[in-house]
């Protein structure tokens, strides 16, 4: 259970007020303690809070500003987590948690940039709202807009709920009582007019109230004396004056069921309550379009109708003077609207909210990571996204503006100077660049846990875990704990890593070994391999594939593509020279995939053993691009073994990729090669080098497409059982929870 405040300015009549009282009444069905804060004194209460809810109001006639209140407040009754519902209250809870550890989400109600700030709070908005744990938005442009911004850096979609029908309260005002009974009846509802439109609607009737004399035009929310739209009222006045303007309407769900047809006018909107609402009611409903809002509930022509952005008074007038002369259409458009029921129930917008709720609770992440460009690194990006915990990302080599601003470009800037120091043998020097200012993201984060990527990267920024007091965990992948210009090099720093940091991740027992020698405590050492997408690798069919061979790396020196060459030259000998597997020979090919160093010497070496026409060299290939090749092969081979300068893998995710896939994987006993493939059951293990052995394995499963597909069919079984892109996430998000101390993760 956690503590939970939630800020609105008041609970006057409006759509925020009541879902934001929807929103405490499941917080506390989901068993949380919550307190709402009110900044205006309750002078105009239209909705009451729930029973045993703990309501604290800003003092009448305080002198004291709303945010300096609200942190007197939460200083002395710290929350988990604080909730501001739209703009203002959210920025001064963000005010007010500067400096502070309690997190804040802010709640969009609005589409931000239709409702003009002054320049002080558009100042305060710009610093402030990238601060805040989660942005709640409710619809996907709103959430674009903000990150499009530089606003929000994390944000998830809450709709607003659909309940039908409506509850109701005082005051009751009959529609049979209003209006005469014969009447016809367009309605509107809401509280603000100038965002409602209402003055182009009561243009828009005038220009039909001659023409329509039953029709009567309904607002309820304003009353006829409100300031901002007499002059309206005056200008567009009839004879009969046939509009009812209604400030306070406790049984609003009586007047949808009532009205003929309703229509929203509004200049901008978040997610309408009002619209969906009607739509509930099974009303027609006719909506002028917002940058947000309108579109997302209506498809024009099916259940409601849409006018462009902008529409005037004159074309929504003729717009509703066509619908109301075509009965059949309008009873169309309600019966199609009562769908909006099922798609924004309750129930389906409170398992969006509670998910935001637990992801704000969750930890927050900040993952300091060498590069993103290089096109190698997929599974990195890959892994990042998949990861549920909150998380903030800086790249060692990302030197543009992002969403993450001015620090990204120094952090990379930073981390340039600490490469320069480490190749002028500075070693010392090298850590205090990326260091100092990965320590000041952190403390402008206010990160729960440190996650860093490759261990020779997590050298750099030890010391700011260190001042910051933040844990950290470090991601070791392979030739971090394995070459020798790494080991030899950082061998005195990788050992102060070990007593700094509070969790190490590796993909094979090697590697773990490896950072126990480095005096890493074996208590917080866990083993994973990175994982592969099973959405993405599947199909593949070893028995009606060609006999085709997949190579799949970096042409780099561990990867072993030369023994790859040489196994499958001696494959298409040995087949050259038997009657019964000639024809073999003729039509079996090596592809291979990848890019690097080695790939000229490889093209050379194709050359000299005359194999031009069976081996194809396919270059640098997105992930969709593998997974369809593997489809239509045989098998995987990757001859992995350990580089000159002691440079070894951790666990080739291309061979937990085949696997998944459903191919036999021809691989070495190398690093973690033997915990994910089963030798003899879900492919072929050799001795490093052993290019007979390999050969040999290659051939038994070309001549052997039967075998090729029972062993396929084993590797795809093992795999979704152990090596899923969802196992490796599961377990690395648990060991960042475990890291982070009790007390803050109350």
């Amino acid at each position: 259970m956690a503590k939970i405040v939630l800020h609105i300015h008041d609970l006057g009549l409006g759509g925020a007020e009541r879902i934001a009282l929807k929103w405490i009444a499941w917080l506390q069905d989901m068993g949380h303690e919550v307190t709402l804060l009110l900044g205006f004194p309750p002078d105009e209460v239209f909705f009451h809070a729930p029973h045993g809810l703990q309501v604290v109001s800003r003092p009448i006639g305080s002198k004291v500003s709303t945010w300096r209140w609200l942190r007197s407040y939460l200083v002395q009754h710290p929350p988990d987590l604080a909730i501001g519902v739209s703009t203002r209250p959210s920025i001064n809870l963000l005010m007010a948690n500067f400096g502070k550890s309690w997190r804040v989400v802010v709640a969009e109600v609005n589409y931000p940039p239709a409702k003009k700030l002054p320049l002080s709070w558009w100042i305060l908005r710009k610093i402030l709202y990238p601060t805040a744990s989660l942005h709640q938005v409710q619809t996907l442009r709103i959430g674009q807009w903000l990150e499009d911004s530089g606003l929000a850096r994390n944000w998830r979609i809450v709709s607003n709920p659909v309940e039908w029908p409506l509850p109701k309260q005082e005051p009751c005002i009959l529609p049979e009582v209003s209006v005469p009974p014969e009447a016809k009846v367009i309605l509107a509802v809401g509280t603000k007019p100038y965002q409602k439109g209402f003055d182009r609607l009561l243009e828009a009737f005038s220009y039909i109230a001659d023409c329509h004399p039953s029709y009567w035009l309904v607002i309820a929310g304003v009353s006829k004396s409100h300031p901002y739209l007499h002059e309206t009222l005056l200008r567009y006045r009839q004879g009969d004056d046939r509009r009812l303007l209604i400030s306070r309407v406790g049984n609003i769900g009586d007047w949808y069921e009532r009205a003929d047809l309703f229509v929203l006018s509004s200049r901008y909107e978040g997610c309408p309550n009002v619209l969906m609402e009607a739509m509930a009611s099974g009303t027609a409903c006719l909506s002028i379009d917002c940058p947000t809002g309108p579109r997302e509930l209506i498809q024009p022509g099916v259940n409601g109708e849409l006018l462009p952005e902008g529409t005037d008074a004159q074309l929504l007038g003729n717009t509703i003077s066509t619908l109301i002369e075509n009965p059949l259409k309008i009873d169309g458009f309600g019966r199609e609207a009562r769908r909006i029921r099922e798609l924004y129930s309750p129930s389906v917008v409170r398992k969006q909210f509670e998910d935001v709720v637990q992801q704000a609770l969750d930890p927050l992440v900040i993952v300091f990571v060498p590069t993103r460009s290089s096109p190698s690194e997929t599974f990195i990006r890959r892994n990042l996204a998949a990861m549920p915990l909150r998380q903030v990302v800086f790249f060692g080599d990302e030197y543009a503006a992002t969403s993450r601003g001015f620090g990204q470009t120094v952090y990379a800037v930073a981390t340039l100077i600490s490469k320069v120091c480490t190749r002028l043998c500075l070693q010392r020097l090298s850590t205090f660049p990326t260091s100092f200012i990965a320590y000041w993201l952190i403390r402008w984060y206010k990160p729960d846990v440190i996650l860093v990527e490759f261990g020779f990267h997590a050298v750099r920024v030890m010391d700011a875990a260190r001042w910051s007091g933040v844990p950290l965990v470090v991601h070791f992948r392979g030739s971090d704990a394995s070459a020798d210009r790494r080991l030899k090099r950082l061998h005195e720093r990788y050992r102060r890593l070990m007593r700094i940091a509070s969790g190490f991740l590796v993909k094979s027992v090697p590697m773990q070994q490896v950072l126990e020698r480095l005096g890493a405590s074996p208590q917080a050492i866990t083993i994973s391999p990175s994982g592969a997408d099973p959405a993405l690798f599947y199909g593949a069919d070893p028995t009606l594939a060609p006999p085709r061979v997949l190579f799949v790396g970096r042409l780099v020196e561990k990867k072993g593509p030369f023994d790859a060459l040489e196994a499958f030259a001696e494959v298409h000998s040995r087949c050259r020279q038997s009657p019964n597997t000639f024809a073999l020979s003729e039509l079996m090919q090596l592809v291979v995939i990848g890019d690097g160093p080695l790939r000229c010497e490889m093209e050379r070496q194709v050359e000299r053993l005359g194999l031009q026409d069976l081996v194809v060299f396919e270059g640098f290939c997105q992930p969709i691009e593998v997974a369809d090749l593997m489809r239509r092969s045989r098998c995987l081979l990757l001859p992995s073994k350990t580089a000159r300068d002691g440079d070894s893998e951790g666990c080739p995710v291309v061979v937990q990729e085949a696997q998944l896939a459903g191919l036999p994987v021809i691989s070495t006993l190398h690093a973690g090669i033997p915990e994910v493939v089963i030798d003899g059951a879900t492919g072929f293990l050799c001795r490093e080098g052993n290019v007979q052995a390999m050969a040999t394995a290659i051939e038994t499963l070309l001549s052997n497409p039967d075998l090729a597909g029972v062993m396929g069919k084993a590797a795809q079984c093992h795999a979704k059982e152990h090596f899923t892109l969802d196992h490796h996430i599961d377990t690395l998000s648990a060991m960042l929870c475990n890291v982070v101390p009790t007390e803050a993760r109350q």
